[in-house]
């Protein structure tokens, strides 16, 4: 269980700084501005009867949010896999 809320706090942590990398991704505001990225989304402003521009920003805000931890919780289990993998090699020296 140690290793799984290791995991899960390291995620967390992580989830600030890589929805800030994200955010600062060209290709991705380029996407939003040609208006593909609003159209993409359009299905889930409807499914969530958003109500103007505030509406469909809380939405992709919550949705780079969850893609975010997502990204730090696959980074913070490799991380954990490569020091289990490490850790054993450092004992033995």
């Amino acid at each position: 269980m140690k290793p799984s809320l290791l995991r899960l706090t390291s995620a967390l942590v992580l989830t600030l700084p890589v929805y800030i990398a994200l955010a600062h991704i060209s290709a991705l505001e380029n996407w939003f501005i040609s208006g593909a990225g609003w159209a993409t989304f359009e299905p889930l402003f409807r499914v969530c009867n958003a109500i103007g521009i505030t509406g469909d920003g809380q939405i992709l805000i919550a949705a780079m949010l969850l893609v975010s931890f997502a990204i730090a919780l696959l980074i913070a289990s490799i991380g954990t896999s490569l020091v289990r993998k490490v850790r054993p090699s450092i004992l033995k020296n």
